[in-house]
C-alpha cells in the first residue's frame, strides 16, 4: 500500500494519507492529492513490514521521514 507524506524540512509529518482505490470504495472523484506549502516536502512511499495495517493517526504521532533514506522510521521517544 503506498502512502503519501507531507513533511517539514526536518522530517516532522505534517500530514498522510493512504493511497486507495476511490472507485472500489464508490467515490464519484478519480484523483485525489495534497499540495505542499512553500518549504514543506511531500514524499511517495510504499508501506511495507507491517505498516501497511498501522492506522494513519498512529503513523502519524510515533513516526517520522528520515530525509536520508526518504522512508519512515520510528520516532526515538515514541510521541510528538
Amino acid at each position: 500500500m503506498k502512502a503519501i507524506i507531507i513533511h517539514d524540512e526536518h522530517g516532522k509529518i505534517l500530514a498522510i494519507s493512504k493511497v486507495g482505490d476511490l472507485k472500489a470504495a464508490g467515490s464519484k472523484f478519480s484523483k485525489v492529492g495534497m499540495v505542499a506549502k512553500s518549504g514543506q516536502h511531500v514524499l511517495e512511499i510504499e508501506l511495507v513490514g507491517g505498516l501497511e495495517s498501522v492506522p494513519t493517526l498512529q503513523l502519524h504521532n510515533e513516526y517520522h521521514v528520515d530525509i536520508a533514506a526518504s522512508k519512515l522510521a520510528k520516532k526515538a521517544h515514541g510521541g510528538s
